[in-house]
């Protein structure tokens, strides 16, 4: 016991190595020319529901921030992106006095299915691309922070070709007033090297956001905004209508799909979403829509679970 007080008492010193370390190291991989996208792609609805990169909301999903580990809790997501891809996660969270806070998680991309031919035409069958993540992360409060590392696995199967890497997310969540509902977040994600020689360094990314709700308004707003590389940025906004203390809903806004995603003239509402959230004693159910464009939506569904302590 004696040794495990001390290794948690000095564990915050770990992370502010780690921390200062990686912001050196972003520079230069913020200039490289591939990564692991599915990364990128979230499948919490509340977190979709609120623009997608939300960060410092206390949804619970902590593949996306690991401040954001929630004790004694079991989340099931799945998100059904265009076509047949489709995104769907499990994640664990919970507090011994060994570990401290700590999260399990597994998270698949299925590409759907692809008809194989040859060169000549023939037809040799079907393949089915797919690429999931295996994560650990551990978290640690003090004072007004709280500091938390993903490491993760990263397995990706395309037809014959298969590539693996080992990444690192530094995340951290800071509450500057106690008697204010306001957070701010910051997260260095995606950082590591590939397995495979023929992949060129994996590109990491930086992602900042808010959240703030006035004291006499049924309103909470995020903000969130990322960086991955020199012309690549991203901007994402979110409400969160709070009407009673079982059922919320949200609205949000990104403004990369917005763009990337554009048909033509008339795509009036691409890149914003809403959601619905259900807040019983000990479920949370969580719905979202992303409207594309004018001809292709998105569905995702959520469910938190508390579990009981034994």
């Amino acid at each position: 016991m004696t040794f495990t007080n001390y290794l948690f008492k000095n564990l915050k010193y770990y992370f502010f190595v780690q921390l200062i370390y990686f912001q050196f190291y972003f520079t230069e991989t913020l200039s490289q020319n591939h990564n692991f996208y599915f990364s990128d792609l979230n499948d919490n609805a509340k977190v979709n529901s609120l623009g997608g990169n939300n960060i410092s909301s206390e949804h619970g999903y902590f593949i996306l921030n690991p401040a954001l580990i929630k004790h004694n809790l079991l989340t099931l997501n799945y998100f059904n992106y265009i076509v047949d891809i489709s995104s769907s996660s499990i994640l664990f969270s919970d507090s011994t006095k060994f570990l401290g806070n700590y999260g399990l998680a597994i998270k698949y991309l299925s590409h759907g299915k692809f008809k194989n031919y040859d060169i000549n035409g023939n037809y040799n069958g079907d393949f089915y691309p797919k690429e999931y993540i295996l994560n650990f992360s551990k978290s640690y409060s003090f004072s007004k922070f709280r500091i938390g590392t993903n490491l993760k696995y990263h397995y990706s199967k395309f037809y014959e070709d298969s590539n693996s890497a080992f990444l690192v997310d530094i995340g951290g969540l800071f509450k500057p007033h106690r008697d204010r509902d306001l957070t701010i977040g910051i997260v260095i994600s995606n950082i590591g090297f590939t397995v495979n020689k023929n992949i060129e360094k994996i590109k990491s990314d930086l992602k900042i956001g808010s959240s703030f709700k006035p004291k006499y308004m049924p309103f909470r707003f995020s903000f969130s905004y990322l960086k991955k590389e020199i012309d690549y940025q991203n901007i994402s906004l979110g409400i969160e209508v709070l009407l009673s203390r079982y059922f919320n809903i949200m609205l949000g806004y990104n403004r990369k799909i917005e763009k990337g995603f554009e048909i033509n003239s008339s795509d009036k509402f691409n890149g914003f979403s809403y959601g619905l959230e259900l807040i019983l004693k000990r479920f949370n159910l969580n719905y979202s829509r992303l409207i594309l464009n004018s001809i292709t939506n998105t569905n995702n569904i959520s469910i938190n679970y508390k579990l009981k302590r034994k």
